[in-house]
């Protein structure tokens, strides 16, 4: 009898999880009324809190294209995993363990065609934002980056565990390591940056310009090649694999979105780099 009881009880688990990770199609997304968007937490420019209220790049993307479908949105905020695929997991595919559901599609996915091609959970499309490694700096204290040894007789700040603190301890034998100053939030690092207590940031360029929008001419920024690591990337949106007809009716309300001047407003407004998409990755949908 326990036997029986517990192969049911599996059994039940199994057709719960298929439910929960079962997507919502784009007529049953109609019927609720309602677009659940999967947002990164605490991720300016592009999502964040002021004041009481979400705002930010993606927040305001997200409600122009439910606006486009005639939906009203509900946001889903989520915390960065270790790598993509478990945000993927966690917002799209299955959802987290603590609960919490799925998100009808997640904005701000780094989107790389092979990987988009390869990947057979979630379908990674319409990118429409361009991001790369920059370095800035004060020219008051750095007159001249001719190159990066320079670094090690200033502070710079860097965001802990980033692609920038292990460039930057990495490189020349680790002679900059003495040189970084790690921060848990690198919107303080700037912060610092213009208050005079660091000579130099390395970070995304969304978020050095949208921190240094009151204070652009005071500083410098310059992209950084990164040899053997990827410093330049676009981001797009991300729906399961199996959601096809979402990612068509989505990939042109982006199309119609770009058309009309609504990313390159959004864009200015919140200091990104918008992207025109090539033909293939407009079109890619993993169908």
């Amino acid at each position: 009898m326990q036997r029986y009881l517990g192969l049911l009880l599996s059994i039940c688990c199994l057709v719960l999880s298929s439910a929960f990770s079962q997507a919502d199609t784009l007529e049953h997304i109609k019927e609720k009324g309602t677009l659940r968007i999967a947002v990164y937490k605490d991720f300016p420019p592009y999502s964040y809190v002021d004041g009481g209220q979400l705002k930010g790049f993606d927040v305001e993307l997200g409600r122009a294209i439910a606006e486009k479908l005639g939906l009203s949105t509900d946001y889903m905020q989520i915390v960065a995993g270790e790598n993509t695929d478990d945000d993927l997991r966690n917002a799209i595919w299955k959802g987290h363990y603590l609960g919490g559901g799925t998100a009808d599609v997640m904005l701000r996915v780094p989107y790389d065609a092979t990987y988009a091609e390869k990947n057979d959970k979630v379908s990674i499309f319409a990118p429409y934002a361009q991001e790369e490694i920059v370095l800035a700096y004060d020219p008051a204290k750095i007159p001249t980056l001719f190159n990066l040894q320079i670094l090690t007789n200033h502070k710079v700040g860097v965001e802990t565990d980033s692609i920038s603190s292990f460039f930057l301890t990495g490189i020349m034998g680790g002679i900059l390591t003495k040189s970084v100053t790690h921060y848990l939030d690198f919107m303080e690092a700037v912060d610092d940056l213009k208050a005079g207590k660091l000579s130099a940031v390395m970070g995304m360029r969304s978020q050095v310009e949208s921190r240094l929008a009151d204070k652009m001419d005071a500083f410098k920024i310059e992209a950084i090649p990164m040899r053997g690591m990827n410093s330049a990337w676009q981001v797009g949106l991300a729906v399961t694999a199996d959601n096809s007809e979402l990612a068509k009716t989505l990939t042109v309300v982006m199309n119609t979105l770009r058309q009309e001047g609504v990313l390159k407003t959004l864009a200015n407004k919140y200091h990104v780099t918008p992207v025109e998409p090539s033909e293939k990755q407009a079109a890619t949908t993993n169908n």
